[in-house]
């Protein structure tokens, strides 16, 4: 319901500047970009909480998913289902990437 877009995949940078304490971190699902694993893992150890998008979802983004039917409460829900933080994170960002 509440969400920022960022004009990069920085998205710490863009949290810091906003002093967000809560925020989720959104990354594009796209686990062979390097530079989008690198801004994954340093969120990761900023204890941020982030989303590590499940296999099922091939859509790159939240745009993608509207475009491919996927209704607001949809998203809405597998990003709660699939937002993690600390160790559990850095478990599922294992799982994730394919680099």
């Amino acid at each position: 319901p509440n969400a920022i877009a960022a004009a990069n995949s920085d998205l710490v940078s863009c949290a810091n500047k906003i002093e967000c304490s809560d925020c989720v971190l959104v990354y594009d699902n796209e686990p062979r970009n390097k530079d989008i694993c690198r801004h994954m893992e340093k969120a990761i150890e900023d204890h941020y909480r982030i989303v590590i998008w499940p296999e099922m979802i091939e859509e790159k983004d939240i745009n993608e998913m509207m475009l491919s039917g996927f209704s607001p409460d949809e998203i809405q829900d597998i990003i709660s289902k699939n937002t993690f933080q600390n160790l559990r994170a850095k478990i599922e960002f294992i799982n994730w990437k394919k680099v």
